[in-house]
């Protein structure tokens, strides 16, 4: 098996490196040194993590208290968060509680903008395992600082001062929301006063009808005491007219009774129960007529007897007729009397429906009397209860925090960034790479006639022609100018290598016959 060998043109790159070892390797010492120094003097900078939970507010929420009802809420909220975390105000607290870093130059004010700005930098809020603000409450405050104990006391500080902050927000933004509340409150309880005096006139101007108003606005209230007397007043009249036209029937009865006593015997029950006497001489009258009947069936109209009993029921004729007199004149007076008191139905009657037409023309202005005042008192019940929460609003702001710590800030092993073997590391090959690409671009390249990299970059030479001749023609031109007095070469260019011979060997023995070959040609390979 024949030994594994580099390719030409690379084992010609590596004779290169050799030759020109004094190039890249001081370049790659250099590079390797100055990041070596710089990993020296680079101070480390560590991360501490503080994880926080964020909730809402809890006050005025009855429902999920301290959750956030939407995820736009909550982040909106985040934001809020962040914006407070990269303040001034809160960064100058911070650094002023934490004070200035150990060996740190002593300065008459501290900390500066230069500071405040330089820990803007080195802050950040964002949310866990690079989620989006608004799909997780926890939040994560990061702070970067050259030493290690340092960044807790950051990150711990400046937890604390995003929490007073949020608080004084919260404060301040309660105290805003209350005085607006008690402007809106103090006019509800104006329009409430002036709707209650409208109201208070009103009423007063109907006076003992009150109720009755009240009951016409309240549909489910019933009727009235007015409405109640005005029924009974027009039932008492009905009652009163059915009467009038039964005694007015009764005289009617009496009076031809008293022309003829004997149709007193066809009088109703009804008027003889009102006029007792009339009844017993009406019973009387019946008994003489039978008791003559019963004479007259016996003996004749000239027996003593029956002539007797003829003139006893002649003279209970004559009471029955003087008895109707006295009826009549009884009837006559029940009925002026009867008359009065429809006369007094209809007065009273009168005096009701008035009041209640009054009452109904009034109803309309009275109902938006008591609609306006129900809804001042809504309004005013509605600013009392939004105070309130305000008011609650601002305690919890001054006891209660909306971010909560999760443990202690949390920081690596080890510092952030590469490490100073990695630098050194890094260096060392940055300085290889120069050193090799200055070669490549100055030293003459390997199957490249002597050419350089930045002979393409900078264009051709004075004494290159203006055609350029093809890839069949530009060997044997140039072997055929090789030996010549080194036209068309620099004095820096080395020398053509003169080419080799090889002896004609003969195709059909399996060689190939060539005569010779010049380094860097593909058929010598």
């Amino acid at each position: 098996m024949s030994q594994l060998q580099l390719p030409h043109q690379a084992s010609q790159y590596i004779n290169l490196l050799r030759s020109q070892w004094k190039i890249w390797i001081p370049l790659s010492v250099a590079g390797f040194l100055l990041a070596a120094t710089y990993a020296l003097v680079k101070p480390d900078e560590w991360q501490a993590t503080q994880s926080m939970i964020l909730r809402d507010e809890a006050a005025g929420q009855l429902s999920g208290q301290g959750r956030f009802d939407s995820l736009d809420t909550m982040k909106a909220a985040q934001e809020m968060v962040v914006e407070v975390a990269r303040n001034q105000a809160v960064l100058e607290a911070t650094l002023e509680e934490v004070g200035p870093p150990p060996g740190a130059s002593k300065r008459t004010k501290w900390p500066t903008l230069t500071d405040i700005e330089s820990l803007r930098r080195n802050v950040e809020v964002s949310p866990p395992n690079g989620a989006e603000f608004g799909t997780t409450e926890v939040l994560h405050l990061t702070v970067n600082a050259e030493y290690r104990d340092r960044a807790v006391l950051l990150a711990e500080t400046l937890y604390k001062q995003i929490d007073k902050r949020l608080k004084d927000i919260r404060n301040r933004r309660a105290n805003s929301v209350i005085k607006e509340l008690e402007d809106a409150e103090q006019l509800a309880q104006k329009e409430l006063a002036r709707a209650t005096a409208a109201l208070k006139a009103q009423e007063t101007k109907v006076g003992s009808d009150l109720g009755e108003l009240r009951s016409l606005n309240d549909a489910n209230s019933g009727d009235g005491n007015l409405r109640n007397a005005w029924n009974q007043i027009k039932r008492q009249i009905r009652d009163g007219e059915s009467e009038l036209a039964l005694l007015q029937e009764q005289l009617k009865i009496l009076k031809s009774a008293q022309n003829d006593p004997d149709n007193l015997i066809a009088t109703p029950n009804q008027l003889l129960e009102s006029q007792p006497a009339l009844r017993r001489l009406k019973d009387g009258l019946v008994d003489a007529q039978l008791r003559t009947s019963e004479l007259q069936g016996k003996m004749s109209n000239d027996h003593p007897q029956v002539q007797s009993a003829i003139a006893a029921e002649e003279e209970v004729r004559q009471k029955l007729r003087s008895e109707l007199a006295l009826a009549i004149r009884g009837l006559d007076a029940d009925i002026r009397v009867q008359r009065t008191k429809m006369s007094s139905f209809e007065k009273q009657e009168k005096q009701v429906r008035e009041r209640l037409d009054s009452l109904a023309s009034i109803r309309a202005p009275y109902a938006n009397l008591v609609a306006d005042v129900d809804k001042c008192t809504l309004v005013l019940r509605d600013a009392h209860e939004k105070l309130a929460d305000a008011k609650a609003n601002k305690l919890a702001s001054e006891t209660s925090s909306l971010i909560t710590r999760i443990d202690a800030p949390t920081i690596g092993e080890y510092p952030v960034g590469p490490g100073k073997t990695v630098i050194a590391a890094g260096g060392l090959i940055g300085g290889m790479a120069l050193g090799i690409g200055v070669i490549v671009l100055l030293a003459p390249t390997p199957g490249g006639n002597g050419r350089r990299w930045s002979d393409r970059l900078w264009g051709r030479r004075s004494t290159d022609t203006s055609e350029a001749p093809s890839a069949g023609d530009r060997r044997s031109t140039e072997n055929s100018q090789a030996p010549a007095s080194g036209r068309g070469r620099r004095a820096s260019d080395q020398p053509p290598v003169p080419p080799i011979i090889y002896p004609e060997i003969d195709r059909r023995s399996g060689f190939d016959r060539r005569s010779e070959v010049t380094p860097g040609d593909r058929r010598a390979t």
